[in-house]
Order: structure tokens, then sequence, then C-alpha cells
């Protein structure tokens, strides 16, 4: 799909510092797409998958915060879409959450696998401790720090690989995560760059749910 902005970031910048309210409209206008896919990657893995009006919700909502930055004369408006998918990605956090994200069922134990694909080690005693209300609560803090923690393209790659990770066999991971992550972006996505980004990935991951204090993800390899 072609892109639907006909301006350049550098010009929306100048746009925003001369006629706020005018950058608001051409976000609206000439940039609601980009903003919509940005939405879209954000707001993937809903147990129900993604309605159109939510996305509409989240990038009104988005707008809705812009406003009072338009009215004011002081504010920094350098990197404008930096700004926008700061506000966009925070309001699509909000919205997993009012949803009350339930990952789909975990067949034959795929979080454990998929937490011990994050933590690269062998299972300890702490893991093995983990009751089923923990692994819940790990669950919802792994799709969370997904949404807070990753990039664009590695939101999308994550949230593929958590999603879908019980239907990958033992060594047949990269390539078709490669084949659902493509049919997120619309692009012929290649498995070595997949996996790349999700061992990127990983590490911030580990990262995020370690500072929430999910210790056994940093147990000795």
């Amino acid at each position: 799909m072609a892109a639907s902005n006909p301006i350049t970031d550098s010009e929306l910048e100048e746009v925003f510092r001369d006629d706020p309210e005018f950058g608001l409209n051409l976000l609206y206008t000439d940039f609601r797409e980009p903003i919509a896919r940005y939405i879209k990657s954000r707001l993937w893995g809903l147990p129900s998958g993604i309605r159109a009006e939510e996305i509409k919700e989240v990038f009104q909502e988005t707008m809705l915060v812009l406003v009072p930055f338009v009215r004011d004369p002081a504010f920094d408006w350098r990197e404008p879409m930096r700004i926008v998918y700061d506000i966009a990605k925070k309001k699509a956090v909000d919205a997993l959450r009012r949803r009350r994200y339930r990952p789909k069922q975990d067949v034959d134990g795929a979080i454990e696998r998929i937490a011990k694909d994050l933590a690269r080690t062998k299972i300890g005693l702490e893991w093995r401790l983990q009751t089923p209300a923990e692994w819940k609560e790990f669950c919802g803090a792994l799709h969370e720090a997904i949404g807070v923690a990753l990039t664009e393209k590695q939101a999308i790659v994550a949230r593929c690989y958590v999603d879908n990770f019980e239907d990958f066999g033992e060594r047949e991971i990269y390539a078709p995560l490669a084949r659902l992550v493509g049919e997120i972006t619309g692009q012929d996505e290649n498995a070595v760059t997949i996996k790349k980004l999700w061992h990127e990935a990983k590490k911030r991951l580990v990262k995020e749910l370690t500072r929430k204090g999910f210790k056994f993800l940093e147990t000795e390899e």
C-alpha cells in the first residue's frame, strides 16, 4: 500500500513550528494510515483479533492527547512523528489493559517454554516452583512488556512468536515466524532478519521482566 503522507517528516516539523493547529490537521488527514499501522502493530495479539474500531479509538485518543500540546506555544515540536508514536504506544497499552489481555490457551506448556527461551538456561528450582497463578501473571507481564519495551517491528515479531509458539516445530521456527510477521507488515520477511529481531527483542524483554520481579530469568546458563 502506498504511503498516504505526501510531505516529509522534516516538512511536517516545519509545519508544526509555524502553525501547530494545521500540523494536527495534517496528522489526521495525511498521516492517518501510518499512525493506524503503528497502532495495529501495538495491538497485535488481542484474543479476539484487532477490530477496526479499536484502532480508531486509540487513534482518536492519541489525537486528543496532542491537543494541549498544540495549544502550548512553548512545546518543542522537533521530530513530531516520534512524539505521535510515543503517545500512540502508551494509548495502545491502555487499550490492552482495558481489554484485560488474556493470551491464547497455553498448549503443552508453551508459556513455560517461551520463558525458558527468554532465560536461555536450564529449568531451576525457582522455575519449577512457579504456580499456575504465577505463570498467568508472568504471561500478562510478558505481553505488557512487548507493548512498552520493544520497537514497532520487534513488537510484531515478539507477538507472533508468543501467540504461535506451540505451532512451531522444535527446529523450524524462524521461517514460519517470518511468514506470520509478513502477514502483518505486508512485506516478504527474511527468516534470518526475523531471528535477529527476536534475539534483540528477548534482551529487552528479559531486562523489563526482571525489573518487574521475575528473577528466575536471571538464572545462570
